[in-house]
């Protein structure tokens, strides 16, 4: 017999998911090109020529031993890190060390380790709907509460008067998610500094402290010159998620990586796990190559991580206050 838990779990599962399976049945039924899927966020449009000729690469030129071994840090590899530290700090004017870097598993996956670094059993997430249904499930994970602030229909910004009402001494956390799944909207600068507002007020209030874990997987998809805000410089405690699977149709991919500032020293302890292979762009040779493939220093400074608009790899930043971000843009790649 299962646990109760997961028997709730599962009589609740994600929509989403089922969805996914009755459009699958359907396309059997009446073929896939008759059938109109909009559950899953698979692309529709193939990733790079760039990714499968890197991951050719790596199986013809790198040692087998070290490409499918371990990597040799739970946080990982420390020139990976420095270096997406630096790309960060020159893109958005934060602060941030190789040790502030830590490399996770996918978004979702990484999500799910920040709440269980974060919420104890009866600790509240707030999401402001409409939100990713999958974020009741993580908190569900480990036994929080999820609580939700009703959608604003007028133009889907958060309705803050609501949020402020809701925060307790048990909020450990508020998920953001800009831009928005499933509306689109982007959170105006104006929304994101009164929501900062609040919650230092909060933590003044009831001396807790209370994260701020802003999801941004669509990042990259805006258009007619919108600005998303760039939450650290906003608020500290803020942890920042992006994917690769939106910008560069690479949903099956499951990369992500995080940036912590050294003060939450909990947080950073509860992140450390085994991690994976990144494979970069180098700007010089203008070839892929992994890190267990690059033969010297001189060559990985020459390096840097991802960055045009819709060449990022998953990042999560944790931070402290920035300046004005930088309009440099490189470019990288990693898997």
């Amino acid at each position: 017999m299962i646990a109760e838990k997961m028997k709730n779990m599962v009589a609740n599962s994600s929509a989403i998911r089922a969805m996914f399976e009755e459009g699958n049945r359907l396309a059997q039924i009446y073929g896939a090109e008759n059938v109109f899927d909009f559950s899953l966020g698979n692309p529709n449009v193939a990733a790079p020529e760039a990714v499968k000729e890197a991951i050719i690469e790596l199986l013809d030129e790198s040692d087998p031993v070290v490409l499918h071994g371990y990597t040799n840090s739970n946080s990982g590899y420390a020139d990976v890190r420095e270096t997406v530290a630096k790309s960060l700090n020159e893109r958005f004017g934060t602060k941030f060390e190789g040790k502030n870097i830590v490399m996770s598993v996918g978004a979702a996956g990484g999500l799910n380790v920040i709440l269980k670094a974060l919420i104890n059993p009866g600790d509240e997430v707030i999401a402001f709907a409409p939100y990713f249904g999958e974020y009741r499930s993580y908190t569900n994970n480990y036994d929080g509460v999820l609580v939700e602030v009703s959608p604003n229909t007028v133009d889907f910004q958060p309705k803050l008067d609501e949020f402020e009402q809701k925060i307790t001494p048990k909020t450990k956390a508020v998920i953001v998610n800009t831009p928005n799944n499933p509306t689109g909207v982007v959170y105006s600068e104006e929304t994101i500094k009164e929501l900062a507002s609040i919650l230092e007020a909060k933590q003044k209030e009831y001396g807790t402290e209370i994260y701020l874990i802003s999801d941004e997987p669509y990042r990259e998809l805006v258009y007619d010159g919108v600005r998303v805000p760039y939450l650290t410089k906003y608020y500290d405690n803020t942890i920042v998620g992006y994917s690769y699977s939106k910008s560069l149709s690479l949903p099956g991919s499951q990369d992500s990586r995080y940036a912590l500032p050294a003060r939450i020293r909990t947080v950073r302890m509860c992140l450390r796990r085994p991690m994976w292979r990144p494979v970069f762009w180098d700007s010089s040779t203008r070839r892929l190559c992994s890190r267990s493939w690059l033969p010297s220093v001189s060559m990985r400074r020459r390096i840097y991580p991802i960055i045009t608009g819709t060449e990022r790899h998953c990042i999560m930043v944790c931070g402290s206050a920035v300046s004005s971000a930088s309009s440099r843009r490189e470019r990288s790649i990693s898997s």
